[in-house]
C-alpha cells in the first residue's frame, strides 16, 4: 500500500505528529506511513528534512525516557521516492549513563540499497551555573524586513515548494493552481531584498519562520511510582536561574524533531541566491547536514497550535468528524492559560503572536563555495525569547554552468 498523502483532496494538511508517524516492524525497524514532501509535487525526489528528522525519531524509540537528542549527522547518498514507504533500521552503538548513541540506516527499495544514514546522540537534561551566546535582538537587527509584521510572522509569504528563482518566476505564474503545501509545520520565507541589498554575499540572510501544526504529547513528566506516572502540562520557559534537571518522557524528542524537519527547508536554494547567481546552476544536492541543539527541552517545547484558523494559511487538518470551522486536534492542555504561564519574553513581547502561536525562526548565510559544492550555515532562534537553540551546518553538492563566475 502506498504512504498516505500529506494533505487531502480538501487542502487540509496533515499535522507534525502524524507526518513522524511510525509502524513498528520489530524491536529496531520502523516503517513510515505518511508520504514525504516532495518539493517538486513530482514522483522524484523527496524533501531531506522529512527523512532526517524521521530517522532520529526512530531512533528515539530505541532509548530509554530520559534522554533528548542534541547531536545529529545524516548523509543523503540517493534521492527519495515520494510513493515508496522508509524502513529505518537503527544500530545501538553505546547506551551510558548520561549519553546514548544511536546510528540509523534508512531503505525504500531494498535493492538499490541506503538512502540515507545518520549518527544521533541522546543526552540526559542536565543544569549547568554558565550560559553564553550571541546576544542578538532579531527585531531590530533585522527591522527593515519585519517591520508591520514583527508580531505577525504569518503575514509573511509561505516558503515555496521550492525556492528557486526559475520555480518563483517561470513555474508558479505560469501554473497559477499550483498547491503542494509541506505538512507538519508551517514555514515563513521573510523577503530580505532590503536587507540584503548592499551586503556581501557572506554577511546576507535569510530568515524562515517556523510553528507547530497540530499538537504533540507532553514532553515532561513530574512525578513517577512504581504504578502511576503524573503527567506535566506544557513546562515554562526555563528559569535562567534555576539549574534543575526536569524529567523527560520518550515523545519529548518529536518536539525536538520538528526543529530538526524544519531546518533543511529550501536551504541549499540560498547558496546560488546569494552569490547572485541563481539562473546559473546546473545541478544541486544535500550531501550531509548536522544539526547540534545547545538546549534543553524547556527551550525546544513546540506549544499546540491554538483552534484558529489564520485566513493566510493552509488549513491543518481536523481529526474528528465535524463540521466546525477549527480544523485541528484536540489538544490536552488550555493554550491560552499554557501561554499566559509561559510568561513574556526576553524582548517584553508576548511568546507567541495574536492567535497564540509560538514561532521560531532559522537564520541562514553561505559561508563556502567551491569544488561543486558549497556550504549552507544557519542558527535557529525562539524569536520572541532571544534564545539561540540550535545550530545547523550543511554540505551541499552545487554545481554551475562551465566559466561561471562571481
Amino acid at each position: 500500500m502506498s504512504p498516505r498523502p500529506y494533505f487531502d483532496d480538501k487542502h487540509h494538511v496533515l499535522p507534525f505528529d502524524q507526518v513522524m508517524s511510525l509502524e513498528k516492524i520489530d524491536d529496531r525497524t520502523f516503517r513510515s506511513i505518511v508520504r514525504a514532501y516532495s518539493p517538486t509535487g513530482g514522483q522524484n525526489g523527496t524533501y531531506g528534512g522529512h527523512v532526517y528528522a524521521q530517522a532520529a525519531w526512530a531512533a528515539a524509540q530505541t532509548v530509554d525516557a530520559g534522554y533528548l537528542i542534541h547531536n545529529i549527522t545524516g548523509w543523503f547518498t540517493l534521492g527519495g521516492q515520494p510513493r515508496e514507504h522508509f524502513v529505518y533500521t537503527v544500530h545501538k552503538i553505546r547506551d551510558g549513563y548520561n549519553y546514548c548513541t544511536r546510528s540509523v540506516t534508512v531503505t525504500q527499495a531494498v535493492e538499490k540499497g541506503t538512502m540515507f544514514t545518520c549518527t544521533c546522540s541522546f543526552k540526559r537534561d542536565e543544569g549547568s551555573p554558565v550560559e553564553y551566546q550571541d546576544k542578538i535582538h532579531l527585531k531590530e537587527r533585522f527591522s527593515t524586513v519585519l517591520r508591520g509584521k514583527e508580531h505577525e510572522p504569518m503575514q509573511h509569504a509561505a516558503a515555496p515548494s521550492q525556492d528557486s528563482e526559475w520555480f518563483r518566476e517561470t513555474y508558479l505564474p505560469q501554473h497559477p493552481d499550483h498547491f503542494n503545501p509541506i505538512a507538519g509545520l508551517h514555514l515563513r520565507k521573510a523577503d530580505m531584498s532590503s536587507y540584503n541589498r548592499d551586503r556581501q554575499a557572506i554577511d546576507k540572510r535569510q530568515l524562515t519562520f517556523y510553528t507547530l501544526r497540530g499538537s504533540l504529547p507532553l514532553p515532561t513528566t513530574t512525578a513517577t511510582t512504581t504504578t502511576t506516572t503524573t503527567w506535566a502540562p506544557y513546562p515554562s520557559a526555563p528559569d535562567p536561574d534555576s539549574h534543575a534537571p526536569v524529567s523527560l518522557t520518550r515523545d519529548a524528542n518529536l518536539h525536538a524533531c520538528a526543529h530538526l524537519y524544519a531546518s533543511d527547508r529550501n536551504s541549499l536554494f540560498i547558496i546560488p541566491t546569494h552569490l547572485d547567481l541563481a539562473r546559473e546552476y546546473t545541478r544541486m544536492a544535500s550531501l550531509s547536514h548536522t544539526v547540534i541543539f545547545h538546549v534543553g527541552i524547556l527551550d525546544l517545547v513546540m506549544p499546540p497550535e491554538p483552534h484558529i484558523h489564520h485566513p493566510d494559511a493552509d488549513p491543518t487538518l481536523l481529526l474528528d468528524d465535524g463540521s466546525s470551522p477549527i480544523l485541528l486536534p484536540s489538544c490536552n492542555v488550555d493554550v491560552e492559560a499554557d501561554l499566559q504561564g509561559r510568561g513574556r519574553g526576553r524582548d517584553g513581547d508576548g511568546d507567541g503572536d495574536g492567535d497564540g502561536r509560538k514561532w521560531f525562526v532559522q537564520e541562514s548565510w553561505v559561508s563556502r563555495a567551491a569544488g561543486g559544492r558549497g556550504l549552507h550555515n544557519s542558527r535557529l532562534w525562539d524569536y520572541e525569547r532571544g534564545v539561540h537553540i540550535a545550530t545547523t551546518m550543511q554540505d551541499g553538492l552545487i554545481r554551475f554552468e562551465s566559466g561561471m563566475k562571481l
